[in-house]
């Protein structure tokens, strides 16, 4: 594995960044099924995801580890080996707020008004759909290097930036929305469920702030 990585290294640092981003997509992508089998109150699919879900954010930790070691200390590349680190560690983040997640949601059954169950999926799926447009930049970095960061390519690349930035503000309105609903649900939610459902939404939400913080990083890249 190492071997490879330093391959890939010697060929552009952005390849290892989108291997790495595959395993933190892989993590995130599970988070839509999981807030199903909350509202839906399954603690055995529940505590199945999250296994999941922390065994893929600890793959994606290897990988991240292995980059750090092997990046060389030189990069002859318009990105600084700083830039590359810093990219590493926020793509790093939009995994972590996934496993926060699937813990908090495997703490105890929550209660869920039915008439909110599509909202708490929905909401999930915002801040996924974030983190999923991330990938798409992040994708986008070898046809940049090809380019010099310059032309046609670069004008796409900063229009999905910009979407990025559009869904993590939608996430972050979803989230109001949602809380504002379960404080002020007709059926009494129990306190302690309303302090797990506080976490959990801010645990969905930082998957979206991450997911914003990896296209402003690689929008100051292309900046320079």
């Amino acid at each position: 594995m190492v071997r490879a990585l330093v391959g890939l290294f010697a060929k552009s640092p952005f390849k290892p960044l989108q291997a790495h981003m595959d395993k933190v997509i892989g993590c995130v992508e599970m988070i839509p099924t999981l807030m199903e089998a909350v509202v839906e109150g399954d603690a055995v699919r529940i505590k199945e995801l999250r296994k999941e879900i922390t065994r893929a954010e600890h793959e994606a930790d290897i990988v991240k580890n292995e980059l750090r070691e092997n990046l060389p200390r030189t990069l002859f590349m318009p990105v600084s080996r700083a830039d590359v680190l810093q990219l590493l560690h926020d793509q790093d983040d939009i995994a972590d707020g996934a496993e926060d997640a699937a813990i908090l949601a495997d703490l105890k059954i929550l209660d869920v008004p039915v008439e909110l169950r599509r909202q708490v999926i929905d909401y999930a799926e915002i801040c996924v759909q974030a983190a999923r447009l991330a990938e798409k930049v992040v994708g986008k970095l070898g046809e940049l290097l090809e380019t010099g960061f310059t032309g046609p390519e670069s004008g796409e690349v900063m229009k999905l930036i910009d979407a990025v930035g559009e869904q993590e503000w939608e996430a972050d309105k979803a989230a109001f929305k949602l809380l504002k609903a379960l404080f002020n649900s007709p059926e009494s939610i129990h306190q302690p469920d309303l302090c797990v459902w506080m976490k959990l939404s801010e645990a969905l939400g930082d998957i979206a702030d991450a997911a914003e913080q990896v296209a402003n990083r690689l929008r100051l890249m292309l900046a320079r």
